[in-house]
């Protein structure tokens, strides 16, 4: 892998850890504006919500892992 490849990795890397800033962010505000249902029958939308960002954050960590197997297994990028 060149130079160049291993700043792309790293621009990358730098957009997913911007990407997991934002996701949080959106998250705390998803959550603050939630309503809140009752009933016995009713779906928790916090927890739904809560689950769905997790979601999200678990497909970003796959992909740093995936980004970071690519570095390590090039050479180029020692550690994101």
């Amino acid at each position: 892998m060149t130079s160049a490849n291993a700043v792309h990795i790293t621009q990358i890397a730098s957009l997913l850890r911007s990407l997991r800033d934002a996701v949080n962010e959106l998250e705390q505000f998803e959550l603050a504006h939630v309503k809140h249902l009752t009933g016995d029958q009713t779906v928790d939308s916090r927890q739904s919500l809560s689950q769905c960002f997790a979601n999200f954050q678990n497909s970003i960590t796959d992909m740093g892992n995936g980004l970071a197997s690519v570095a390590v297994a090039t050479g180029e990028v020692s550690e994101l």
